[in-house]
């Protein structure tokens, strides 16, 4: 039987660890996935409340019966990751995969060239769907990335249509003849 999707446009949010432009490969805990982990802040609960909804919608579409009892869901608590990363402590994550290359833009909604990164803690808005699965015979709501938009202007990004482009204007930034 297919997965019936709840799509999802997130809230403005921050990126956390991503793999938008190459897979996650190679790694001892590597899943061959591109991904995107978002950062929640626990403040807002506006966005907290929309994720969940979604989740929500999604394991009762898959399991009408027993609705979300029993059900593990991606959004999990900073708080957890507390003891690797203190200032996670704060925010909720929530890791969005997929096996294709996810579309990326910027925040004009033009083609995000390959040599702009999304880097840790820049503003974002995630495409995508989340469905129920069975996983390990757990119930599992799993969030699948579509695209991934850039919320603000990378500071380098004016005159980056080439690496060496923006090699260059790095480097005229630190010139003290400038």
């Amino acid at each position: 039987m297919p997965i019936d999707y709840v799509h999802i446009t997130t809230p403005p949010v921050h990126a956390h660890i991503n793999y938008l432009h190459v897979p996650d490969i190679g790694g001892p805990l590597s899943d061959d996935r591109y991904k995107i982990t978002i950062l929640i802040s626990k403040h807002d609960t506006e966005c907290i409340k929309e994720i969940n909804n979604a989740c929500e919608r999604a394991a009762n579409r898959e399991w009408s019966g027993d609705g979300t009892k029993d059900v593990q869901m991606p959004l999990t608590d900073g708080e957890t990751q507390k003891s690797i990363r203190p200032e996670l402590a704060n925010y909720h994550l929530c890791t969005f995969k997929s096996f294709h290359a996810p579309i990326l833009q910027m925040p004009d909604g033009t083609v995000m060239p390959r040599s702009v990164e999304i880097k840790v803690g820049d503003p974002v808005r995630v495409f995508g769907a989340m469905g129920g699965m069975i996983e390990d015979q757990r119930k599992v709501v799993v969030c699948y990335l579509s695209g991934v938009q850039l919320l603000n202007e990378p500071p380098d990004s004016k005159n980056n249509s080439s690496v060496i482009e923006r090699l260059h204007q790095r480097l005229a930034d630190f010139l003290p003849w400038n």
